[in-house]
C-alpha cells in the first residue's frame, strides 16, 4: 500500500517520445506565430540581400583590387583567403585600403565606385546579428510555451502531472513518498529542470557553437550534461532524471500507485495500518 509503484523503462520512454513529438509540433506552430509577429521572413531577406550584394562585389571586384594592392587572395566557391605578405589579411582590410586610395587604376576604381553602392558593413553585420537574436528569440519563447501548454497547464488538468503521453501510458508523479505532488513542484519541474536544464542550456550551446565561436567546449558541455542524466538515470534508486531531481518527483504506474493527497494523509495511513497490524496480531 505504502510501496512505490515504479513503471517500466519501455512505458516512460515510450511516453518521453510522445510528448517529445507534440512538443516539437507544438513549438514549431509557436514559431510560426512569432515569426509572422516579428515579420522574420522580410529581415531574413534583407539579409540575404546584403549577403548577395557583398558576394557580387567579391566575385566581381576583389580579384582584381587584391593584386592591384600586393594582397593574395584565394578562393574556393564561397570560401575564401586574404593574406598579404604571408599574414592573414580580411576583406574588411582590403576595403579599408581601397577607401583610402579611391582607386588607382581602371579596375580599382571602379571597384570604389561599385563599393559606394554597397550596404554599409556595420549594417551588414548589425542586420545578420538581429535575424540571429530573432531566431534565437522564437525558439526559446516557442519552446516555453510549449512547455508550459503540454507539461504544466495539461498535467494541471489531467491531475497527478500526466501530460499527454503519460496519460497514454498510464504513468503519474508522484513523490517518493507516494505523496501527491504540489503544483509548484510540478512548475519547477517543467520550467526549471525540463526548460531551462534540459532543453534551454542545449540549445544555447548548439547557438554558441555554430554562431558564437564556443567550439569544442559548447560540444564538451553537451556531453557533460547528456552523461549526467544518464548517470543520474541509472544511478538513483527511483532512475531520476534532472528534472524529477529539482522536483522532487517520481513516475509511477498509475493503475497501481496508491496516492496520498497531503502528508498527513500518509501518517494518517500509516497509523491506521499500523494499529491494524497490532489488533491481528493480539487477535
Amino acid at each position: 500500500m505504502f510501496e512505490l509503484r515504479k513503471t517500466g523503462i519501455v512505458k516512460r520512454a515510450s511516453a518521453s517520445l510522445l510528448d517529445v513529438i507534440l512538443l516539437v509540433v507544438l513549438t514549431t506552430g509557436f514559431m510560426f506565430i512569432l515569426s509572422l509577429i516579428c515579420n522574420y521572413s522580410d529581415q531574413e531577406k534583407l539579409s540575404n540581400q546584403y549577403y548577395g550584394e557583398w558576394e557580387d562585389f567579391r566575385k566581381t571586384h576583389v580579384a582584381a583590387v587584391a593584386e592591384y594592392y600586393g594582397y593574395d587572395y584565394q578562393t574556393t566557391g564561397s570560401e575564401y583567403t586574404i593574406t598579404k605578405n604571408g599574414e592573414k589579411s580580411s576583406l574588411d582590410e582590403l576595403m579599408k585600403t581601397l577607401g583610402n586610395s579611391k582607386g588607382e587604376d581602371a579596375a580599382t576604381k571602379a571597384a570604389y565606385d561599385a563599393s559606394l553602392k554597397l550596404t554599409p558593413v556595420d549594417k551588414v553585420n548589425w542586420q545578420y546579428q538581429y535575424v540571429y537574436n530573432l531566431l534565437f528569440m522564437m525558439i526559446s519563447v516557442g519552446l516555453l510555451l510549449a512547455f508550459i501548454v503540454l507539461e504544466f497547464i495539461l498535467p494541471l488538468i489531467f491531475k497527478n502531472g500526466q501530460t499527454v503521453g503519460k496519460k497514454v501510458f498510464g504513468i503519474c508523479l508522484v513523490r517518493p513518498n507516494c505523496v501527491k505532488i504540489t503544483n509548484l513542484s510540478l512548475f519547477a519541474r517543467t520550467i526549471l529542470g525540463k526548460y531551462a536544464i534540459e532543453t534551454m542550456f542545449p540549445v544555447l550551446l548548439v547557438f554558441l557553437f555554430i554562431f558564437g565561436g564556443l567550439g569544442i567546449l559548447a560540444l564538451i558541455l553537451l556531453a557533460a550534461l547528456a552523461l549526467l542524466n544518464i548517470v543520474l538515470f541509472f544511478a538513483t534508486k527511483n532512475r531520476t532524471l534532472i528534472h524529477d531531481l529539482l522536483a522532487y518527483t517520481v513516475a509511477a504506474d498509475m493503475r497501481t500507485q496508491m496516492i496520498f493527497q497531503t502528508e498527513d494523509e500518509l501518517v494518517e495511513k500509516k497509523a491506521l495500518a499500523h494499529k491494524e497490524l497490532v489488533a491481528q496480531a493480539n487477535g
